[in-house]
């Protein structure tokens, strides 16, 4: 069975047996490279393979890291800004920097990093309500921009999706969580009660830019297999607006870009959003959305909670508390023991919470990592099982 065939018979039948060897995403590189990880290999720095999550991925043996807006299996199409903002220093020093980023915002961030993981503080952004729309869009949400590789390298990417036995995503957009970004949790608080009429225009612009964007990609690709929105719209007690503005001024555009996709042959629909989501997983559904991730369980999220309540409706991945890495064997057991009666109801993949912090230990990554496959019965895939682009 291909890594392909294994994800449809994952989310058609909710096989138990064919859970995807999904991987995690890592942030402790440099710390494990001192703990016993090999160093990545010259043949990862250069050409196609050329990253270091495909050198991890292909380390622990998985098939692909899945997320939107990156990972392993995505299609390079920008569903973002464009013509992206200038990007600025303004301040720099040896504890920090701050700057403008291609989106606008202003953001400090600490000088020395120790992890891929970063925190940043958000300043400034870009978007404050209506009366900078129409400049902001017009200048900078221009779907027309260029968002795909040059012709020569798409065009091969295309020619290797054909008969392809990996899977292929695609990014599929936001509503609250972008606007979010551009305006801050505040600002799009007020906006959604002062202003209702302007945020659902607003949404209802993306929902359009996203599908033209698309149109190529869903042409030229046929029958994709995931289509992967983010949000974080959520904090730990849930969501950041409530459940009737979600519906009011976000579903009508995962409804309409849900249906554009499925049209066009995409198989299914996951949504990443930290936090606790429980309150917005019946509109999820409702606007074409299937999976969730990561499933923050310092949130209170519970993907055996979730199955019981919801079945063979939805697909998880994530849920397997990350702080219960660091304290070695005994409590990476009890973790995963707490997780594998919900992957053994099928259409779950158990895997870290959001990334891998910096305070987790190589061992402990490793052991996790083994005695994850071993309880889940996951064996590797052929070699071959694997996109080059």
């Amino acid at each position: 069975m291909t890594q392909r065939e294994r994800y449809h018979d994952f989310i058609t039948n909710q096989n138990p047996d064919n859970i995807p060897m999904w991987g995690d995403w890592i942030g402790p590189y440099s710390r494990w490279i001192t703990e016993g990880l090999p160093p990545q290999p010259p043949e990862y720095a250069e050409g196609k393979k050329g990253c270091r999550g495909s050198y991890l991925m292909d380390y622990f043996g998985s098939e692909i890291i899945c997320s939107a807006y990156w990972g392993t299996s995505r299609l390079p199409v920008s569903l973002g800004i464009g013509p992206a903002f200038e990007y600025k220093v303004l301040e720099q020093n040896d504890d920090h920097m701050i700057y403008q980023n291609g989106d606008g915002m202003i953001l400090k961030e600490m000088t020395h990093k120790k992890s891929s993981l970063v925190t940043q503080q958000y300043l400034d952004h870009a978007l404050h309500g209506p009366s900078d729309w129409e400049d902001f869009k017009n200048n900078h949400l221009d779907p027309d921009y260029p968002r795909y590789p040059d012709d020569e390298t798409w065009n091969a990417i295309v020619s290797e999706c054909k008969n392809r036995d990996f899977v292929v995503t695609v990014d599929a957009g936001s509503f609250y969580g972008i606007m979010r970004n551009w305006m801050t949790v505040e600002d799009i608080s007020i906006v959604m009660y002062e202003e209702p009429d302007w945020v659902l225009e607003a949404s209802n612009y993306l929902a359009d830019f996203y599908i033209k964007i698309l149109e190529r990609a869903v042409r030229d690709v046929p029958d994709i297999d995931a289509a992967v929105f983010w949000e974080d719209m959520c904090f730990k007690n849930g969501p950041l607006c409530s459940p009737d503005m979600f519906r009011r001024f976000f579903l009508p555009g995962y409804k309409k870009v849900t249906k554009f996709l499925r049209d066009n042959g995409v198989s299914s629909f996951w949504v990443d959003c930290d936090g606790n989501i429980e309150l917005l997983i019946d509109l999820w559904i409702e606007g074409g959305v299937n999976g969730f991730y990561p499933l923050e369980v310092a949130s209170g999220m519970d993907a055996l909670k979730l199955k019981k309540k919801y079945g063979d409706r939805v697909l998880l991945w994530g849920g397997v508390d990350k702080r219960e890495l660091r304290d070695g064997p005994e409590a990476i057991e009890a973790e995963l023991a707490r997780r594998i009666p919900a992957a053994k109801m099928g259409g779950y993949i158990p895997l870290v919470d959001h990334g891998v912090p910096e305070d987790i230990s190589f061992d402990n990554y490793v052991y996790y990592d083994k005695r994850r496959k071993e309880l889940l019965g996951l064996k590797p895939l052929p070699t071959n099982n694997k996109r080059n682009f």
